[in-house]
C-alpha cells in the first residue's frame, strides 16, 4: 500500500489595504525634499510587510494652519468610508495640522470610517477612539512635533550664521540704515548722535549726565521719546556694530554666537569703543565699592545704636538711654 501525502493548501493571507498621507506647508525646495522623504519612508514600511498592499498616496501641499484646504485629505476620508482602505500611514500627528483640536478631529474622521492609523515617527498605532488616552498621546506628540520644529528653526539659524547668509548680520540699529544693496551704512543724523554719546562718556559724563545733555539739546531717543533711558545709552555704548563689527545669536548661553569683523563702515573707532568698555567696568566696580562702603557704614551705625535697624535715625535722648 502506497501512501501519498498531499501538501496542504497555503492559507491566503488577509491583505491589508494601505494609504499614505503626507503633507508640507509650502512648495519650497526643502519642503518638497521633506515630502519626498515622508513618502519614501512610509512606502518602504508598507513593502516590508508581505500582507500589506499600497492602494494610494495622498499629498497636500499648503499651510498647516487650522481651516486650510486639504483636498487630498478629504479624498482619503472618502476612500476610507467606501472601504478602499484598511490602514492609513502618516509620519507624525503634525501632518494633520498644528492645532491639537484639528489633529484629534482628523484622527476621529479616519477611525469613524473603520480604518486604523499609524504614526511612523512616533511608532504609535491608533485603532479606536474608545480609549481617550490615545487622543491624549496624540496631543502630546503634536506638541513634541512643534518643539522639534522650533529646534529645526534654531538649526537653520545656526547654519545661516555659519555660512554668513543670516539676515541678522545686516539688521539695522540706531545709527545705521540699509542701502539699496541691503548693506548697513551710517545714517548721518543718527550717527552724529552716537558719536556724541561716546564723546560725552569719554569726557567723564555718566549715563544720567548724557541723558540730561541730550534732553537739553532736544535730541529724541531711538523710540522718539523726549528723554533717553539708561538702557538705551548703555546699549549704544556696548554695541559692537558701532566700531564696524557684528555679533549674532549671543542671547542664548547654550548656543554659539558668531562674530564678523569689519562687516560695515564704523561710526566710532575701535580704540574709543575699547576705552568705553574699560570705563564702564571701572565705574561699575567703583559704584559697587561705594555701595559696599555705604552698607558697612550703615551697619556700623546700627551697631553703635545711632540708627535703628529700619534705617531711621534715633533721637539723642534714645541714644543716651
Amino acid at each position: 500500500m502506497e501512501i501519498i501525502p498531499i501538501p496542504a493548501k497555503k492559507k491566503t493571507p488577509n491583505i491589508t489595504k494601505v494609504g499614505i498621507y503626507a503633507r508640507v506647508s509650502t512648495s519650497r525646495a526643502e519642503q518638497l525634499r521633506s515630502l519626498s522623504a515622508q513618502v519614501s519612508t512610509l512606502t518602504q514600511y508598507v513593502y516590508d510587510r508581505y500582507d500589506w498592499v499600497l492602494r494610494d498616496v495622498y499629498i497636500d501641499v499648503g499651510s498647516a494652519k487650522t481651516g486650510s484646504s486639504r483636498r487630498e485629505f478629504e479624498r482619503m476620508i472618502e476612500d476610507c468610508k467606501s472601504g478602499k482602505l484598511d490602514y492609513i500611514l502618516v509620519k507624525s500627528p503634525s501632518r494633520f495640522g498644528r492645532d491639537s483640536l484639528e489633529v484629534i478631529e482628523s484622527v476621529r474622521a479616519i477611525l469613524d470610517a473603520g480604518v486604523k492609523l499609524y504614526f511612523e515617527a512616533n511608532d504609535l498605532k491608533i485603532e479606536s477612539t474608545n480609549n481617550e488616552l490615545d487622543l491624549t498621546i496624540i496631543n502630546a506628540f503634536n506638541q513634541a512635533e512643534n518643539e522639534q520644529r522650533s529646534g529645526n528653526i534654531k538649526l537653520g539659524l545656526k547654519h545661516r550664521a555659519e555660512t554668513g547668509d543670516s539676515g541678522l548680520y545686516s539688521r539695522p540699529c540706531y545709527g545705521y540704515k540699509k542701502n539699496e544693496e541691503g548693506k548697513l551704512v551710517p545714517d548721518p543724523d543718527q550717527a552724529a548722535v552716537v558719536s556724541k554719546i561716546y564723546t560725552l562718556y569719554l569726557d567723564g559724563k555718566s549715563f544720567s549726565g548724557i541723558i540730561e545733555e541730550l534732553a537739553a539739546e532736544h535730541i529724541p531717543s531711538p523710540r522718539g521719546s523726549e528723554r533717553w533711558s539708561k538702557k538705551a545709552i548703555e546699549t549704544i555704548l556696548t554695541n559692537v556694530k558701532y566700531p564696524g563689527h557684528v555679533e549674532i545669536l549671543k542671547t542664548d548661553p547654550g548656543r554659539n554666537s558668531y562674530y564678523i569683523r569689519n562687516a560695515h563702515d564704523p561710526i566710532v573707532s575701535m580704540e574709543d569703543f575699547v576705552e568705553v568698555q574699560k570705563l564702564i567696568v571701572k565705574r561699575a566696580r567703583r559704584h559697587r565699592e561705594e555701595k559696599s562702603q555705604s552698607r558697612q557704614f550703615v551697619e556700623h551705625m546700627i551697631l553703635k545704636g545711632y540708627i535703628s535697624a529700619d534705617g531711621k535715625e534715633k533721637t539723642q535722648e534714645k541714644i543716651k538711654d
